[in-house]
């Protein structure tokens, strides 16, 4: 895709998700039960659990998350140069973020080692009647969009990717204010995703 909107920049909230305890950069899982939720704006009830046939090592998750987005797969995301945050481990994720302040422009990635069950602590979530969508997987690993809310309109999107049956990570994003509603920030959060399960790939 090249330079996408995220270019402009986008903005991350840290786990700001269903699976997640609600605090800022807190990833702590919930436990959901498998029911259907009630229907909501961009939710699939009662999705399941996609089979990882080609899982990645689990041990990935425990990597300097700062190294999942290479020099180069940020500088194609930002115009400009980007300031990188500090790694944060909140006793169930690391994470890392980049952000332009100036355009209001971040991306983030945490890698949940809390996530005992890979992408199926996520999939429970959709009991919680919160935002759930299903997006395409980025090579053969499943990907869902999720939160307490469908925030798309606001140009926030969080997705969480499965790589084994017990590893999941999770990539934030918010668009830039100049871009907010001219853009899908689930597709440049996947896009992201992408990017990062080649840099997982390429040390697992």
């Amino acid at each position: 895709m090249g330079r996408l909107s995220v270019a402009v920049g986008i903005v991350v909230t840290l786990c700001g998700l269903a699976a997640c305890s609600g605090e800022t950069g807190k990833a702590t899982p919930t436990s959901g039960t498998s029911s259907p939720a009630s229907p909501s704006s961009g939710q699939q009830p009662g999705a399941a659990v996609p089979t990882i046939s080609n899982p990645l090592p689990a041990s990935v998750i425990q990597r300097d998350p700062c190294s999942v987005l290479t020099s180069t797969q940020i500088d194609g995301l930002f115009t400009g140069t980007p300031t990188q945050s500090p790694v944060q481990d909140t006793g169930a994720a690391k994470s890392c973020s980049w952000s332009d302040l100036d355009k209001g422009s971040l991306v983030g990635v945490q890698l949940v080692y809390a996530w005992k069950d890979g992408l199926r602590t996520v999939y429970n979530t959709q009991s919680q009647g919160g935002f759930f969508k299903v997006l395409q997987p980025v090579q053969g690993y499943p990907v869902v969009a999720y939160g307490p809310h469908d925030e798309r309109s606001q140009g926030r999107c969080s997705v969480a990717i499965g790589i084994a049956d017990n590893a999941a990570f999770d990539i934030d994003v918010t668009l830039a204010r100049s871009v907010v509603g001219q853009a899908d920030p689930c597709q440049d959060a996947n896009h992201v995703a992408d990017l990062a399960v080649t840099t997982l790939k390429g040390g697992a």
